[in-house]
């Protein structure tokens, strides 16, 4: 795997500006222009969104989870004035996909892709998990249907001529997760690799094999050195920048301790309350714990 930093960047990306501001906008009046965060509410799991827009044109990373806030979404989205061409799907949780078949209704124009490695288990997947999901949701919160992704081919997305990189795939709190980094805006989409001001979803990362994997990829991504960080999880007034890796590894390290030093359920559930704060996403931490514990 071609291991990406900020020196490869700026070779792969020559003659490029690459500025950021506050919300990641860049001074150039054509091509990738902007990347504007969308974060759903608590019920729709904190998630981000990021609408990347050019002069014509946009792409979204992720489709949120519920109805309601793909809904807010797609008005979002609408409002812009600009054609939704394509939606990239990071991974195969449900909560960055299921708000797909209300996206599509609104944008039946767009192209929804996945990455290789990614795109077979969305398609192996998706329909237990929105029957799953729905079953544990109030009526109409989740998708009636789900739309599967087309299969990206290679590892970049285009926006008006322009190229963003797609990232890994790597391990993070699933196993198979694909950033993206924006060469012109210097931003890292980072999906479910960083989590910020929230529980991490933990369920998947029970070992301390698996949660080394995970800070080694963080590291890597680390060393990108982006300018903005967009987290996969976050609370709506987070910052989108560095301090999500050192939430990151507050947190790991936190887990990683709690998980030796406890041996039920609810003692690793209070040790991690007493070790981070109530933070929210409690969803996560409670699926981290009896996956952990039993």
């Amino acid at each position: 795997m071609f291991i990406l930093n900020r020196r490869n960047f700026l070779q792969l990306t020559a003659g490029t500006a690459a500025t950021a501001l506050a919300g990641a906008h860049g001074a150039s009046a054509a091509g990738v222009s902007t990347a504007d965060v969308f974060t759903a509410d608590p019920a729709g799991g904190l998630v981000d969104s990021v609408v990347i827009a050019g002069e014509e044109k946009m792409l979204l990373i992720d489709a949120q989870f519920t109805v309601p806030n793909a809904q807010r979404l797609a008005d979002v989205l609408a409002a812009t004035g600009k054609q939704l061409e394509t939606i990239f799907i990071s991974h195969y949780h449900p909560d960055h996909h299921l708000g797909l078949a209300v996206l599509m209704e609104r944008f039946p124009d767009a192209r929804p892709v996945a990455h290789a490695s990614v795109q077979p288990a969305i398609a192996s997947a998706a329909e237990a998990m929105r029957a799953g999901s729905a079953g544990a949701f109030p009526a109409g919160m989740i998708a009636d249907s789900v739309v599967i992704p087309e299969m990206l081919s290679g590892d970049r997305l285009m926006l008006e001529g322009e190229r963003l990189e797609v990232l890994g795939p790597m391990h993070g709190d699933t196993d198979v997760i694909t950033p993206v980094y924006i060469p012109q805006l210097d931003t890292l989409v980072a999906a479910d690799m960083i989590y910020n001001d929230t529980h991490l979803w933990t369920a998947e990362n029970t070992t301390g094999e698996r949660i080394a994997l995970w800070r080694e990829n963080l590291a890597m991504l680390e060393d990108l050195g982006a300018d903005t960080v967009i987290p996969g999880h976050r609370i709506e007034t987070t910052k989108n920048d560095a301090s999500g890796f050192a939430h990151m590894r507050a947190y790991l390290d936190a887990w990683e301790a709690a998980l030796e030093q406890t041996a039920s359920a609810d003692d690793l559930k209070a040790s991690m309350i007493e070790r981070v704060g109530d933070l929210p996403g409690q969803f996560f931490l409670d699926r981290g714990v009896a996956a952990a514990k039993g």
